[in-house]
């Protein structure tokens, strides 16, 4: 099944979840929500190397502005410390920041937003080769790797489906595309052999099942 498909198939489930009561939206909706959530994300360095699926936790800060808009602040944390493939975008633990908008329809029982969140997602032990001409990172040892953080821009995209089992309770799935930039991706050009660089866009799909407290 494609992405596209997918999540058509999720808008036609959710929507056939409300039934009348949700045309009477809730006239005082909470405007803090506080929330933890379990994530996983798949991962790549635009290459196809170390391609992988990461699981992880977070939490989440939501203010809403009304019933049909809010801005939220979320992060998660991926703690395998992933050493298999390292290159010079991706290795170790991963960090992920997002803030942006979510905007959508709120009845009482539940709730169907998008969601546009740019942010970063940050990699702990990234690698680059030292140089045997001595000219590398480390004169004084130019044969291996450099370990460090890299981090990239990225964009999470998708819709969000809560229940709310009371005014002062929400349980929330998230299903979207994160978008991540790799800039000065190099290859080589054949037969040639000519190197180019390029900057990368990776679509991956990220699913996240979490809840809040809604003060």
């Amino acid at each position: 099944m494609s992405r596209k498909q997918l999540f058509g198939v999720l808008a036609a489930v959710l929507m056939s979840c409300f039934d009348g009561r949700g045309a009477h939206a809730q006239s005082d909706t909470p405007r803090l929500e506080v929330g933890a959530q379990f994530s996983t994300l798949e991962i790549d360095d635009a290459r196809g190397l170390g391609e992988r699926r990461e699981a992880g936790f977070g939490g989440r800060l939501t203010y809403n502005l009304g019933r049909h808009f809010a801005l939220e602040a979320e992060i998660n944390y991926f703690p395998r410390d992933y050493r298999l493939v390292t290159t010079d975008f991706t290795g170790g633990r991963v960090i992920q920041g997002l803030f942006g908008p979510k905007a959508g329809i709120r009845g009482e029982k539940f709730g169907l937003f998008g969601k546009v969140r740019p942010g970063f997602q940050s990699s702990g032990r990234a690698a680059r080769a030292r140089f045997p001409n001595g000219n590398g990172p480390d004169p004084g040892d130019p044969f291996g790797f450099e370990f460090f953080r890299a981090t990239q821009l990225t964009l999470d995209v998708g819709g969000v489906f809560e229940y709310y089992p009371s005014r002062r309770y929400v349980v929330r799935f998230d299903l979207g595309d994160t978008i991540t930039r790799y800039p000065n991706v190099e290859f080589v050009l054949l037969p040639a052999g000519t190197p180019v660089r390029e900057t990368v866009y990776s679509h991956k799909v990220q699913f996240s099942a979490g809840f809040g407290f809604r003060f």
